[in-house]
């Protein structure tokens, strides 16, 4: 009697851990996994970053995005991946604050030509909808983000749209607003302008195309 309790509990470690490593999938014909190439054939991938000082306002400045991931229909989880942000394609509306943000006490574009974003899990995934072709999930992508050549990790909340289309499938990638601490990637800028034209915290979204392969 006494080792068929323990058989029994082991089974139920075993099932429970089984269970939790499944991980949180869409209900969809299309399975497996799939490499995501983002692309322009959908829509415009692009960056929006916004800046709110006291003396001056930048909204809507925006940035070329490129990239990819792998992307487990059944285990959203484990998806991987890398998005970057061509430094030379950031426009904020006036060309020549575009090209003070690549000198070297800015962003310095030629010593470091992206900022990227390592995709390393999703965590916090909720099911938001999932049949009839296409799948809608809110999760939480951690990783490691990389401005100026400095690498923070940061957790983004972003929101996943997949689409059963032909000849490829169709991903669409909404991230929600996070902020970027210029100090702590160690972007100085020229002396009195950042706190004054130039916010310390900059907000950045972004919305994402991209077709499986």
């Amino acid at each position: 009697m006494k080792y068929r309790i323990i058989l029994t509990a082991l089974v139920c470690m075993v099932f429970a851990v089984s269970t939790s490593s499944a991980g949180t999938g869409f209900n969809l014909n299309t399975k497996g996994i799939k490499t995501i190439t983002l692309n322009n054939k959908v829509g415009s991938n692009q960056a929006q970053f916004s800046s709110k000082a006291p003396l001056e306002n930048i909204d809507g400045g925006t940035a070329t995005v490129t990239g990819s991931f792998t992307l487990d229909l059944g285990n959203l989880e484990a998806t991987t991946g890398k998005v970057l942000v061509a430094v030379n394609t950031m426009q904020t509306g006036i060309a020549l604050r575009d090209r003070h943000l690549q000198e070297k006490d800015w962003l310095d574009a030629e010593s470091n030509p992206n900022i990227t974003f390592d995709i390393k899990k999703l965590s916090g995934v909720q099911i938001v909808s999932s049949g009839g072709g296409k799948g809608v999930a809110k999760a939480n992508a951690e990783g490691v983000f990389t401005l100026h050549g400095v690498g923070k990790a940061m957790t983004i909340s972003i929101e996943i749209t997949y689409m059963e289309k032909a000849p490829n499938d169709l991903v669409m990638i909404k991230v929600n607003d996070f902020p970027v601490s210029l100090k702590e990637h160690g972007v100085t800028g020229r002396k009195g302008i950042i706190g004054s034209k130039v916010s310390e915290i900059i907000t950045i979204k972004a919305t994402l195309y991209g077709s499986a392969n």
